[in-house]
């Protein structure tokens, strides 16, 4: 194995470049990975842009992870060359309130691989054990959307939605495509909604999404209790991170139903506060995901009972990385693109 390997630094916004860095050397307690798959993600397309709030410049992209084992550091155990991993991307600090209850995804000082540290748009990553999860029978393009599904799986959890429910699922981005598919596979019907007619007919076409519809159709709001037979959808899971729509739900949703909200705004969410009382209204925020969550999606994945192929629209190579092939991967139109590693 040679001693160095090539990476992709973001060195300012706009401004991607390859270097020639050291094969890192793992520790104790720690995985050195080779690269198989390496997920897009729109942390990735935020910091590339300059409006990634928590980025710091430079620094290598990238978190959504498919990678195998070449060799291991000492103490660590249930893990060996040649096996196919994932990564949690996440490090929690245990000590912290949340930490303690349990809620390490709500940690005070959540870091995130590729966001506040160095992450895996390069041939090589050295991980700690606790962050790897073994994957078997799956494709190393699918695995690598793992991640993604997983902050889905932890959205589904956090809404408390049973096969009892109506799940309506606005926006049909990569992490509102998850939380669908996975809602499916699990039971649950779907009405999947989305302001643009071309991402709402990929989601029909791809996934096979009966139910949808257009938020921005004048007859939304009856459309939607015309499905849900008066009541409105008992749960509601916001995958835009827009104002507007975020807003919008508490009139939309049953009483005594739950939304939650998994697309990230930085501005505020306003609401009129009878709606919201007089349906006793449930909201959570969704962020991350758990070992848990993680856990579920590789068993649906296994099973082929969700279907991340769907997802992806591009499939570059690691060789063939360069800025300009970058920002054709990160384009509005795309849902998910993938980088290979050969």
């Amino acid at each position: 194995m040679d001693s160095e390997m090539n990476s992709w630094v973001c060195e300012k916004p706009g401004v991607l470049q390859k270097q020639r860095i050291a094969i890192p050397t793992p520790g104790a307690g720690e995985v050195l990975i080779r690269m198989r798959a390496l997920g897009i993600c729109g942390s990735d397309v935020h910091a590339f842009h300059g409006d990634q709030p928590m980025f710091n410049y430079p620094k290598v992209m990238g978190h959504e992870v498919c990678g195998e084992v070449v060799s291991c550091g000492e103490q660590v155990q249930g893990m060996k060359p040649g096996q196919m991993v994932i990564v949690i991307p996440y490090k929690h600090c245990g000590r912290c309130y949340a930490c303690r209850r349990g809620r390490t995804t709500c940690c005070t000082s959540l870091s995130v691989l590729g966001v506040h540290f160095h992450g895996a748009m390069q041939e090589y990553i050295v991980m700690d054990v606790a962050q790897l999860l073994v994957v078997e029978d799956i494709d190393a393009q699918d695995a690598a959307l793992i991640e993604p599904y997983a902050i889905g799986a932890h959205a589904l959890s956090r809404s408390g939605a049973t096969e009892k429910d109506t799940l309506l699922v606005v926006g049909a981005g990569a992490i509102g495509l998850g939380i669908a598919d996975i809602a499916v596979a699990l039971g649950i019907r779907v009405i999947l909604a989305e302001v643009n007619e071309q991402r709402l007919e990929q989601a029909k076409q791809r996934f096979g999404f009966m139910e949808t519809l257009n938020p921005q159709s004048p007859n939304y709001a009856a459309e939607l209790l015309a499905l849900t037979e008066g009541d409105g959808p008992g749960v509601i899971i916001d995958a835009t991170g827009n104002a507007a729509s975020m807003n919008s739900q508490f009139a939309h949703l049953a009483a005594s139903g739950t939304i939650v909200f998994v697309g990230l705004h930085k501005g505020d969410v306003n609401f009129t506060d009878l709606i919201f009382h007089k349906r006793e209204t449930t909201l959570h925020g969704s962020r991350a995901a758990t070992i848990e969550d993680f856990k579920l999606v590789i068993r649906l994945m296994a099973e082929k009972r969700i279907h991340p192929h769907c997802m992806r629209d591009n499939v570059l190579t690691f060789d063939q990385l360069s800025q300009a092939k970058f920002s054709d991967l990160i384009q509005p139109t795309n849902t998910k693109s993938v980088i290979t590693f050969e």
